[in-house]
């Protein structure tokens, strides 16, 4: 049985889905004037990298049940399609929130906070389902 790395576990992704819910959702209902701007672009590009993330894994598990270190999962994002949108999603999401969060001018980290905590929320909830066919390979393969 192989060892997958740490990052695609269930334990692990769990703790960072309950997490970045904690961290959005307490900025968002906390702070004034409230991230709502920043929280919904990252709503809404956690949702299209999680549905990239998603199906860069489901095109190659055996990459990613094989990864012992973060390069290598790296590695396996960048092999397909998917998962090679899916990294420049991240940066291209974090580009714009730096921009809007210095553009609005207020709680500037807050708003950059907020709006990358909901982007990994809903990256995470959305691809959460594909950890269990790396799991799977795992598993099986001797």
């Amino acid at each position: 049985m192989s060892t997958i790395h740490f990052s695609l576990t269930t334990w692990y992704n769990t703790l960072l889905i309950v997490v970045s819910a904690l961290v959005a959702g307490s900025l968002v209902s906390l702070a004034h004037p409230r991230p709502l701007l920043s929280s919904a672009i990252g709503v809404g590009a956690g949702l299209l990298a999680g549905i990239l993330q998603r199906k860069s894994v489901q095109s190659s598990p055996a990459l990613f049940a094989a990864a012992s270190s973060a390069l290598e999962i790296r590695r396996a994002f960048k092999s397909n399609r998917a998962g090679a949108l899916s990294i420049a999603t991240v940066w291209a999401t974090l580009s714009v929130l730096i921009v809007i969060a210095l553009a609005q001018g207020f709680n500037v980290l807050v708003d950059l906070v907020a709006g990358y905590a909901s982007f990994v929320f809903v990256r995470d909830v959305v691809a959460f389902g594909a950890i269990g066919a790396v799991r799977h390979i795992a598993t099986h393969s001797q």
